[in-house]
């Protein structure tokens, strides 16, 4: 049985740490609590997005004429039948949320208080009918972004669904705002990366995000921001990347797009855990995160702020609560496939890490299990986070998904100039098994082979067993920033 297949009962589950995890059941995070986040002037709502929770007609008035009481962090607080309303008072308007009657910790005041101040929620309000341009972006976002799966639901609602979002910001003649969580890190398996700096595989994927925008700003004058919210921090120690090289795998990515931007635009905007919850001015206190546990299986190297960013993330928006192991030891279960997929890309990924020439394949199996597991959990708080902070802009994913929304997956590496392959010989696409993966350039090296105006995305073992087996001649060329293949002989 494949290494991301085992039962659970024989690796993660087995023992007392499948109880442990059943037993504790976590009361609810901030991001349950949370039923809308809305602006509003003092005639009325400017934008709002509903969680579980129906803007009525006389909750303006209620806002306005209800008990009206200070906290701290100049935190207004509303009594709403059984609800709380939480305002802050942001550059002429109020911005606000509503959740249920409950008391709340130092932790979860200062996390409102970060949401209020920073969420991008401020839009002018609806008074355009730019429907045929709305259109059209969707036409030019399947043509050049979308990846469509197997199972595709573009068709069947996922269409609508994109354009009512981008709708939402054409109606009030505004940029257009996308989020893209994505360009973490290199993968630490050097058989499958050149090495920990972004290369040519980022360089073309920027460019592609780049030429996008501008088309989009060709046909919608306003244009678009890409917001690029690195998840690096969140999957670091589970991936085996030290936190510091995360940090430098960001600064050169974002030096590599000046390169690429004109001076006059602008259309990408990075973003991270650390920017996310404002570390630099920091509203949460040591002591309410210094019992929070995080776990990690691999040797890495733990950064303090990052480590504080992964506390505040889990504490705030990890919603798990004995439910996923749950759904893993149920057969069939959509998460349990979530869950062999995610240990059978691990397991790759850790192939040649120290850990496991070191360990049994039974203890290297259950780290792995173990590794899954966390990243699965965290990859649901972060997704959470960014709804959270990013309520209204458009999702997309590197991960594929069936396109019907609130998610839409999109491909990095343009197959017009960049086609992935399995091997130096045949140069056929990999099968892909799951929907877990889209092929990115943190995963992949770029090899350019006999001056082909195509490049080819490759696991960089490939290219260095071609070469010393006498395939061809060549190297790492540093001004391309991707490896040169010549006189490739092929079987």
């Amino acid at each position: 049985m494949p290494v991301g297949e085992q039962k659970l009962d024989e690796s993660f589950s087995s023992g007392n740490d499948s109880e442990e995890l059943l037993k504790s059941i976590k009361p609810r995070t901030i991001f349950e609590r949370v039923k809308v986040i809305y602006t509003r002037d003092e005639n009325s709502f400017l934008s709002h997005k509903c969680f579980s929770y129906l803007i009525s007609e006389g909750l303006l008035d209620m806002l306005k004429n209800g008990k009206r009481n200070m906290e701290e962090n100049n935190l207004i607080k509303v009594s709403i039948d059984d609800d709380i309303a939480w305002e802050f008072r942001k550059e002429g308007y109020w911005v606000g949320i509503i959740t249920n009657d409950l008391e709340y910790t130092d932790f979860e005041l200062s996390f409102i208080k970060l949401l209020l101040s920073t969420s991008r929620v401020n839009f002018p309000i609806q008074n355009e009918n730019n429907q045929n341009i709305t259109s059209l972006i969707a036409e030019l976002f399947v043509k050049d972004l979308k990846n469509t799966t197997e199972y595709d639901e573009w068709q069947f609602g996922g269409s609508d669904y994109f354009k009512s979002v981008v709708d939402f910001f054409t109606s009030r003649n505004t940029a257009i705002q996308a989020v893209l969580p994505a360009f973490p890190c290199k993968s630490s398996n050097l058989e499958k990366v050149s090495g920990p700096l972004p290369d040519r595989g980022e360089q073309m994927a920027l460019q592609k995000l780049i030429t996008f925008a501008r088309k989009v700003k060709e046909i919608y004058k306003p244009g678009i921001k890409l917001w690029i919210v690195s998840d690096g921090h969140v999957f670091s120690d589970c991936i085996a990347v030290d936190d510091d090289q995360v940090n430098v795998y960001s600064s050169a990515l974002k030096n590599l797009y000046q390169t690429l931007k004109s001076d006059d635009e602008d259309p990408i905007q990075f973003s991270s855990l650390v920017d996310i919850f404002s570390l630099n001015n920091s509203l949460f206190k040591e002591t309410t995160l210094k019992d929070i546990q995080i776990g990690h299986y691999l040797d890495t190297k733990i950064d303090e702020e990052a480590e504080i960013c992964r506390k505040i993330l889990v504490t705030s928006c990890d919603t798990d609560s004995g439910s996923l192991m749950r759904d893993i030891n149920t057969p069939k279960h959509p998460r349990l496939y979530l869950y062999r997929g995610f240990s059978r890309f691990m397991t790759e990924d850790l192939e040649f890490h120290p850990i496991a020439t070191k360990l049994s394949r039974k203890k290297f199996k259950k780290i792995i299990s173990k590794v899954a597991f966390e990243m699965i959990k965290r990859n649901d708080a972060y997704s959470n986070l960014v709804e959270l902070f990013f309520p209204f802009c458009l999702r997309l994913s590197i991960h594929a998904h069936k396109n019907c929304g609130p998610k839409f997956g999109i491909k990095l590496l343009d197959s017009n100039n960049c086609l992935v392959i399995n091997s130096l010989e045949d140069h056929k696409a990999p099968i892909l098994t799951d929907l877990l993966h889209i092929p990115t350039p943190w995963h992949n090296s770029i090899v350019e082979i006999d001056d082909k105006k195509v490049l080819y995305a490759i696991k960089s073992g490939h290219i260095k067993n071609g070469l010393e087996q006498g395939k061809g001649s060549g190297g790492w060329n540093l001004e391309k920033m991707c490896f040169e293949l010549k006189n490739l002989k092929l079987n």
